[in-house]
């Protein structure tokens, strides 16, 4: 869908299977840490993790909950929706993923899978989430998160309540939700392994 307010408009869509090589480097720089975190096992990468994810349906990291920016025939951003209840069948399907792909290693992975929810959790009922917002960096600072954004909420009009968690070391992206109306409700810390990723912000927005 095209802006009206933006001398660099872009087309917002549904992502398809085939935006993978494009996609999930975005999806990875939404949160590295912490998808480094999770993810990492021995010669296992996230991007091994996202790389076999996206492209199927069912898992939290489908393709089927995204949305991408393009410009000019380039994806040059992401956004994803999550809501309750379809979500806690989506993580049995990422679930199901990580033991395809680690097998007998897949329990440490969701292990802290589990310890990164104490700090990024699932979303509540009644509630539109947000995540994998990302832009490219060559083309930051045009608009376009504030696009993917206000688009999603368009698209459901049937939620009142809009939210998303942004990194506590992430001001930019910090000034850009309480701009377009988000609030921090919380502040939620890594207890017991600090460092690993950094606390987040957990914002909501009324409409």
């Amino acid at each position: 869908m095209p802006s009206q307010e933006t001398p660099n408009p872009v087309t917002i869509r549904n992502a398809k299977p085939e935006d993978n090589n494009h996609i999930v480097p975005l999806i990875h720089s939404s949160g590295p840490l912490a998808w480094n975190f999770v993810f990492q096992e021995g010669n296992l990468t996230a991007f091994d993790f996202l790389n076999t994810a996206y492209p199927k349906k069912g898992n939290t990291v489908s393709y089927t909950n995204h949305f991408v920016a393009e410009k000019e025939g380039q994806v040059v951003g992401s956004i994803l929706q999550y809501t309750q209840p379809s979500f806690l069948a989506l993580t049995i399907g990422t679930a199901l993923k990580i033991l395809s792909l680690y097998k007998w290693k897949a329990p440490k992975v969701m292990a802290r899978g589990l310890k990164t929810e104490t700090v990024i959790q699932p979303p509540k009922s009644k509630c539109l989430y947000l995540g994998h917002i990302a832009v490219l960096e060559s083309h930051r600072n045009q608009g376009i998160a504030k696009q993917l954004i206000e688009y999603m909420i368009q698209k459901n009009p049937g939620y009142k309540t809009i939210s998303l968690d942004v990194s506590a070391e992430n001001p930019s992206a910090i000034g850009l939700y309480q701009k377009l109306g988000f609030v921090i409700k919380e502040t939620r810390y890594p207890k017991g392994w600090e460092g690993k990723i950094p606390s987040h912000h957990y914002m909501e927005k009324e409409v």
